[in-house]
């Protein structure tokens, strides 16, 4: 199916891709090197041979057995998620955003020029194996260059302080405690967890800083190139929302990169200072942080357990999620401003 879908695309983008790139010259081949199947869709990695150069372009086919029936409107959502995103920044200094060709969301399909670089994760993950790699800087220099990126990006597309309701994101967070009791959590881990949350969300500015929110910017989808990073996914961005919540994305998922073999406690923090530093969080926000990102674990308990129950992959997703969370709320509560 997916294969039809591509040969499909690629047809049509011959015939566009001479008006996107006018300074490349006429277009000769447009080739297929390989295909990466995603959890929820295949990228297809396309290189445009021109008689000035080359491109090289993603076509992300979502797949319905994986989406749920809703490959179409992922695809709608992209699409429409990265139009507005290049309307915002269009007089504005950003790079690391993937340029739009053409619009095949119909064919459940995103099709945009390929940022250049490596992933964060598998970054990473050499730096797991490799403690040679990890003792130099390149990881904190790619951190930091994501920090960077995501502060520019919350600076491109801000808007007006957002009203932060920290009633309501305690409440929620008791009724996640409850729920996750049910997957075993610990009732120590929950009353800790509570306890410091009601600490934080007490002191909490009243309204905190508002712009697009990524919602899924992880070191999966960040790419780190040769003098700054990217992002590569904009299916879950929503217009305007908490910028700390893509600051508690990411550092959510830096810390369960703990789970890999040799990924160690040293690398993450590695990745998280400089991540935090770069993107210049202000001291009386890192308390919020913390509570966001607990928020985040204690949602990633629960979607082991609407993912099924009574499996071994299942189990396992429970337990590491569960230590993560005792290991968290043992660490020292970050310093509450005035």
């Amino acid at each position: 199916m997916a294969e039809k879908i591509i040969e499909h695309v690629i047809a049509d983008l011959r015939e566009i891709m001479g008006t996107r790139y006018p300074h490349r010259g006429e277009l000769g081949k447009l080739r297929l090197l390989r295909h990466t199947p995603k959890k929820d869709y295949i990228a297809y990695d396309l290189c445009a041979d021109f008689g000035d150069g080359t491109e090289r372009l993603v076509a992300k086919v979502y797949r319905p057995d994986r989406c749920r029936g809703i490959a179409k409107s992922i695809a709608q959502i992209e699409t429409a998620n990265l139009q507005h995103v290049h309307r915002i920044i269009r007089s504005k200094k950003l790079s690391g955003v993937p340029c739009l060709l053409g619009n095949f969301s119909e064919q459940c399909v995103v099709v945009t020029s390929k940022i250049c670089g490596l992933p964060l994760q598998p970054m990473i993950m050499k730096a797991a194996l490799l403690p040679e790699y990890a003792d130099g800087k390149s990881l904190a220099l790619a951190a930091s260059r994501a920090g960077k990126w995501l502060r520019s990006f919350h600076r491109a597309t801000a808007d007006l302080p957002e009203p932060f309701d920290g009633d309501g994101l305690m409440s929620h967070l008791v009724m996640l405690c409850e729920d996750c009791r049910a997957q075993g959590l610990d009732l120590a881990s929950v009353r800790l967890i509570l306890e410091r949350a009601q600490r934080v969300l007490s002191h909490c500015s009243k309204a905190l800083p508002s712009s697009a929110v990524l919602s899924n910017f992880t070191p999966l989808n960040v790419i780190v190139t040769g003098e700054s990073a990217g992002f590569s996914d904009f299916s879950k961005m929503k217009y305007r929302g908490n910028s700390l919540e893509d600051v508690a994305m990411f550092m959510a998922a830096a810390d369960f990169l703990e789970k890999y073999p040799f990924c160690t406690r040293r690398i993450v923090s590695q990745i998280r200072e400089g991540f935090l530093d770069a993107y210049g969080i202000v001291a009386s926000s890192v308390g919020t942080v913390d509570v966001l990102t607990m928020k985040i674990f204690l949602e990633m308990l629960m979607q082991g357990r609407r993912g099924g129950t009574g499996t071994a992959k299942n189990a396992m997703w429970s337990n590491v999620t569960r230590n993560l969370i005792h290991q968290f709320v043992q660490r020292p509560l970050a310093p509450i401003a005035a």
